[in-house]
């Protein structure tokens, strides 16, 4: 059977190709996709920048209909609302195991706000963070993926939630979120630091094995979500003694990290990537059914959206200052769009 895909043929240039797509098996579900959503890692490779070969068929953040079932298939019928994991996904039709779909509500208006699976990545990173109640948490970096880490902070017994970026509309959105203060994180560290100390009721330095003058920072738990050198270098500075930095956001390669401070301060350092999950499956099915109470959503942060044939507008636009999240709709209609 052949399908529609969304292909990126080149650096800055995506098509719509046909690609062949497996037979149904007896544990597999064949669905409409109606939703991509576009990943870091699917503008990078429209970028060129993590040396994906190309031509390459991305999209691992899909949602759609069930259009038939394998013959052993418990749980799902036609016509069921999904959510799916698994890469090249950008596709018409796509196959799918049953245990990597998890169901949506019967009835979907917006396609876009059920884009789940990089919200499982930020309630896994919230879980595995162990948050304590009373805890001050920060979020170092609140483009998409550090604003639904805030978001999803929102369901931990944190006391308050304090954002950090660069840029001032991406400060807005992190209140928008639930983070009770914002900080610009361009300023000089010290200056930085300082300005959160000032703010913020926080622990004061424990008594034992602290040595004289050590400097202590405000903050409990911090993210690290902007995947950069100088978002690490902050929440280092952040963290009080005894406190956790959380490596949620992708340090590409090699990363350098103050070793003196991380050991004199005692830090705690735990990895936040959706691979630290004991079963990331359940992780995403249980964000679905977050989401599908209204405990969690999207609201506000899909700033970019356009169907197959115009995808390329989206990908264009992930360079700019406007852009949060984007997403690829597609039609997921049987008929003309499968070739068998």
């Amino acid at each position: 059977m052949r399908t529609r895909a969304l292909c990126i043929r080149a650096v800055g240039q995506v098509d719509v190709r046909e690609k062949e797509i497996p037979p149904l098996g007896p544990a597999d579900l064949l669905v409409a996709v109606r939703v991509g959503g576009v990943c870091r890692g699917d503008v990078e490779a429209f970028r060129g920048d993590e040396g994906v070969p190309l031509p390459y068929i991305g999209g691992h953040e899909s949602a759609g209909e069930v259009v038939e079932v394998g013959a052993d298939v418990a749980g799902f019928t036609v016509g069921d609302n999904v959510a799916l994991l698994g890469d090249g996904r950008f596709s018409e039709l796509t196959v799918a195991r049953a245990d990597k779909a998890a169901p949506l509500p019967e009835k979907i208006e917006d396609w876009s706000q059920w884009i789940v699976e990089p919200v499982a990545c930020a309630v896994n990173g919230v879980d595995v963070a162990r948050i304590r109640p009373d805890d001050v948490v920060g979020v170092v970096g609140c483009g998409f993926m550090g604003l639904l880490v805030t978001r999803a902070l929102g369901l931990a017994p944190a006391r308050e939630i304090i954002g950090f970026d660069v840029l001032d509309n991406r400060l807005t959105l992190a209140r928008r979120s639930g983070a009770a203060k914002v900080f610009r994180s361009d300023a000089a560290l010290d200056t930085v630091v300082a300005e959160v100390a000032s703010a913020v009721v926080h622990r004061p330095i424990p008594a034992a094995y602290v040595l004289p003058g050590l400097q202590n920072g405000p903050l409990d738990v911090v993210f690290e979500t902007s995947g950069t050198a100088a978002g690490l270098e902050l929440a280092t500075r952040l963290v009080r003694i005894g406190g956790t930095v959380v490596m949620f956001g992708h340090q590409r390669g090699a990363v350098t990290i103050d070793g003196t401070a991380w050991h004199l301060k005692g830090i705690h350092v735990i990895n936040g990537s959706p691979m630290s999950a004991v079963d990331f499956h359940e992780i995403f099915r249980r964000t679905a059914s977050l989401m599908h109470a209204g405990r969690l959503d999207l609201r506000g942060l899909v700033s970019h959206s356009a169907d197959l044939d115009h995808a390329q507008s989206v990908f264009d636009a992930s360079a700019g200052p406007g852009y949060t999240k984007g997403a690829i709709l597609l039609n997921g209609s049987l008929g003309a769009k499968v070739a068998a």
